[in-house]
């Protein structure tokens, strides 16, 4: 199915003047194929993006049986085969990197990513949280929304990073917050989602795959809570989220290793 997108030419993947930059896969309707965006220089990193969007691909192309209401997911779920896929391109890639420089470099790059979804995207969260509980009482200033950043971000650096003073503004240049409020928190939801998932993958093998691939079939068709109960999964075990934080430990190791 992936290999499709790459012989019928479903994928802008060229880099030229005047074409915008970043990368997106295109899902607009269960009756249509999707297509996808990207600008590939041949790095690893482009690799990984290519991934990334070939996994929306593949839940677009699985998710057409659906009807147009049920086809798309909701954003909790959206990320689900793009980060997955991403796992499975990163672990193919690092050992086969002949230089070690290059396992270092991706295997930092990913951990880095992880981390920054996993937590700083929870910090934006907690500040939504923090700002919206403020308003029922009353209207807020923009310097009191600034001390609210202030106070969600020192818990996330502590004692590592010194806040400047000017960051009190960094509330403001994040859309989500006006846009798509409580945007952030699927971010979260999404990459553990996918890490303990992955996990599972990894310990059943061949027989994790039909259920995987039945939860991408499913599309938008209910809850994530019951979309994933046929895996064995309950979103309300913390020992269920506890697989994802695992695997980052065990990426950790990996690089520690690799040092």
């Amino acid at each position: 199915m992936a290999a499709e997108f790459f012989a019928n030419n479903w994928i802008d993947a060229e880099m030229r003047n005047g074409k915008r930059g970043g990368a997106f896969c295109a899902s607009p309707s269960p009756k249509l194929h999707p297509y996808i965006l990207c600008n590939y220089d041949d790095q690893l990193r482009d690799a990984m993006t290519l991934a990334h969007e070939l996994g929306h691909g593949l839940h677009g192309c699985l998710s057409r049986k659906q009807n147009y209401f049920n086809y798309e997911t909701p954003l909790t779920s959206a990320e689900t085969a793009s980060i997955f896929a991403e796992m499975l391109v990163f672990d193919h890639l690092l050992p086969r990197q002949p230089d070690r420089q290059a396992q270092l470099a991706l295997s930092a790059g990913k951990i880095e990513d992880i981390l920054a979804t996993v937590f700083r995207q929870n910090v934006l969260t907690r500040f939504e949280e923090l700002a919206f509980a403020a308003r029922q009482k009353r209207r807020l200033t923009a310097d009191e929304l600034g001390n609210l950043w202030l106070d969600a971000n020192r818990k996330y650096y502590g004692e590592a990073v010194e806040i400047g003073e000017g960051y009190r503004w960094g509330w403001s240049y994040i859309p989500h917050f006006i846009h798509s409020r409580f945007y952030c928190y699927s971010y979260v939801f999404g990459q553990l989602l996918v890490l303990a998932l992955y996990r599972m993958y990894k310990d059943q093998g061949k027989s994790f795959v039909p259920k995987y691939l039945a939860l991408l079939e499913a599309g938008g068709s209910d809850s994530p809570e019951a979309l994933l109960r046929p895996l064995g999964v309950d979103i309300h075990d913390r020992e269920f989220w506890r697989k994802g934080f695992e695997e980052i430990v065990g990426m950790i190791a990996t690089l520690q290793k690799l040092i």
